[in-house]
């Protein structure tokens, strides 16, 4: 058993930036369990993470245990929300639709700038694939910066995500 203390880094909350890509992409997931983090996201010739910018503070990834014993199991749950909801948005929606059957693997920065990965497991030694499970596009009544697409995207695993210490899209590029 470990116990928990507060790193001495800045502890912010919420996500700062999202990158997807198809899990049907994703070759292998570079996991190095001493370390306990993803070194690597190699990804099939051509393809690329996405990057998905949303509306400040409305980024959000959530780790919940489901179940009890040897059957419980840890849901992750990304969320964030498109802002403006125009054609653009609506591209973005329909891509993801479109893709939504392979499920996504995700990388995802906080606001405290560590990265994670989302979607592939360790535990299983593949893919546990984000899925769109919901996408609420709202033109509001008023003008409204915020206004747009309220994505949630769901997966379940044997273990909580874990950090990603390799090179990430837009950061170390």
């Amino acid at each position: 058993m470990t116990g928990f203390t507060r790193p001495p880094e800045r502890c912010e909350g919420g996500l700062s930036d999202v990158w997807l890509v198809s899990a049907a992409d994703v070759v292998e997931c570079g996991y190095d369990p001493a370390a306990e983090v993803f070194r690597t996201v190699t990804l099939r010739a051509g393809a690329a993470f996405v990057r998905y910018e949303f509306a400040e503070d409305t980024g959000r990834y959530r780790q919940y245990v489901s179940g009890r014993g040897p059957a419980a199991c840890v849901v992750h749950e990304l969320s964030f929300v498109l802002r403006r909801a125009d054609s653009r948005c609506a591209a973005a929606l329909d891509a993801l639709l479109g893709a939504s059957g392979a499920g996504f693997v995700a990388l995802a920065g906080t606001a405290a700038g560590s990265l994670f990965v989302a979607g592939w497991s360790p535990g299983f030694g593949g893919e546990c694939p984000l899925r769109l499970v919901s996408a609420e596009f709202d033109t509001q009544t008023g003008y409204d910066e915020d206004s747009g697409a309220t994505l949630v995207l769901r997966s379940a695993d044997a273990d909580f995500s874990k950090p990603f210490a390799g090179p990430s899209p837009g950061r170390d590029e």
